[in-house]
């Protein structure tokens, strides 16, 4: 492992705050307009960690964990984060119970509320001024396959029945990374007596690696086609591009455990190309 982090201080925070508000987005976008009291809030909580990302861009970039400005920025992040912790949730709940009209499905929801809650577990050490712990990779598997593989599921359901070509890609990668998810749970158990870091576990960041990079080269084709309109199908520019942000940020965690990663994980950005 090396020992300089692949992201800072500052990259969390202004990674963290735009990954929620694309959620928030997606609960804006996908829910009925006729569910105010749900559609509002989502909107408010865009303006708000709008608020909270223009704060971040007036503070200097090479700030470090136990800067002041770094601790009082974390210590208002938090009610904002927790809160829409919260509203996830009770979304999430009303619609396993079919109680709103939201076109975003409970376990969708699950990598929504998994992602915040790796944010709020990091903001409760950066609210101290410390580095929060870093994941041990059978955790940051845990956490980032379940990404991909939504994000490969999630794809497909938003592609036109016509378009083929790309529905069988999007089934190769969820057959992938779901194939992946199994083997890390195995991992999981081994490491009751093993210690981390076998030669096992370490092929299989590996090989998660160079998926992740291959799948992300697919959307990229992905996003070409639907800019030029030669993409049928049901969903929106940030919604496919929220996945660029996200597989930037698993490189780089995982470049920590596979050198292999640092040159893709150099060259990768933690912003959406369209939203900037």
């Amino acid at each position: 492992m090396h020992a300089v982090r692949a992201v800072t201080v500052w990259e969390e925070h202004a990674f963290w705050l735009e990954i929620l508000q694309d959620h928030a987005y997606f609960v804006f976008d996908f829910t009925a307009s006729y569910e105010k009291t749900w559609v509002e809030e989502a909107k408010q909580f865009i303006g708000r960690f709008q608020v909270l990302i223009d704060r971040l861009n007036t503070l200097p970039r090479e700030e470090s964990h136990e800067s002041p400005l770094m601790i009082a920025i974390a210590k208002e992040i938090w009610p904002v984060a927790q809160g829409y912790y919260l509203f996830e949730g009770r979304l999430q709940s009303l619609r396993i119970d079919n109680q709103v009209q939201v076109a975003l499905s409970p376990t969708f929801f699950n990598g929504t509320l998994s992602e915040n809650q790796e944010y709020l577990r990091q903001l409760t050490f950066y609210m101290q001024g410390k580095l929060p712990d870093r994941l041990p990779l059978v955790q940051l598997l845990d956490l980032w396959l379940e990404d991909q593989l939504g994000h490969a599921v999630l794809l497909r359901n938003a592609l036109d029945p016509m378009e083929l070509e790309a529905i069988r890609e999007a089934d190769r990668f969820t057959d992938i990374f779901r194939g992946f998810m199994v083997q890390n749970q195995q991992i999981r158990g081994y490491l009751r007596f093993a210690r981390p870091g076998i030669q096992r576990q370490q092929l299989l960041a590996h090989q998660v690696g160079q998926a992740v990079l291959a799948m992300n080269a697919f959307i990229h084709k992905v996003v070409r086609l639907y800019q030029n309109t030669e993409l049928m199908n049901k969903t929106t520019l940030r919604f496919l591009e929220h996945h660029f942000p996200e597989t930037c940020y698993f490189i780089r965690k995982l470049s920590e455990f596979d050198p292999a990663l640092l040159e893709p994980a150099s060259k990768c950005s933690l912003k959406k190309p369209s939203f900037r």
